[in-house]
């Protein structure tokens, strides 16, 4: 059972389905354009916090903090950039020949108009500790922003002097890397 509309009757109805919808469209369009000012507002807001130095710190600004190894004739040094961390925060653990390294701070903020900053860093380090080191005199310490491991290295054995022999071929051939 087809339903039969004729043509003309619905001409007039598309029309006015044709004006809402471009309506609604521009309407649209209008909401796009105010949020996109809106992400560009915040775009500019968060670039100016994180550029200003003066409220962010170098480490946080920086990343990950920058771990530097040293080994001297008697001790290995390991330095870590931790300026914004206290000893509370910070976290050395040794399992076997491996050192693993850690610090947690968390900071709220609430500035003079209501609103709320908050603030985490984290970072996860995993050093190991070279064969020629004794991991049972290991120390830390903390100065100035810098975390420093430090353990001295082990004696070597001495190996008395000895003459090595040189072998050679008299002949001056060799069959298969064998002497003849």
């Amino acid at each position: 059972m087809a339903l039969r509309v004729p043509v003309s009757a619905l001409w007039p109805q598309s029309q006015l389905i044709c004006v809402q919808m471009e309506n609604e469209m521009a309407r649209q369009m209008d909401n796009m354009r105010r949020s996109a000012d809106l992400m560009n507002q915040l775009q500019h807001v968060l670039r100016r916090e994180v550029l200003d130095t003066d409220k962010v710190p170098r480490s946080a600004a920086r990343g990950a903090p920058s771990c530097k190894v040293e080994k001297d004739g008697q001790h290995f040094y390991a330095t870590l950039e931790v300026e914004d961390f206290t000893p509370e925060e910070l976290t050395v653990k040794q399992v076997g020949r491996k050192v693993l390294l850690s610090g947690k701070k968390e900071k709220k903020e609430e500035s003079e108009e209501g609103s709320y900053s908050y603030r985490y860093q984290e970072f996860r380090r995993e050093l190991e500790l070279p064969e020629d080191v004794n991991p049972e005199e290991l120390s830390c310490s903390l100065n100035n922003g810098q975390l420093r491991i430090e353990a001295p290295r082990k004696a070597l054995p001495s190996v008395p002097e000895r003459v090595v022999p040189i072998k050679s071929d008299v002949s001056g051939r060799l069959k298969n890397g064998e002497e003849e």
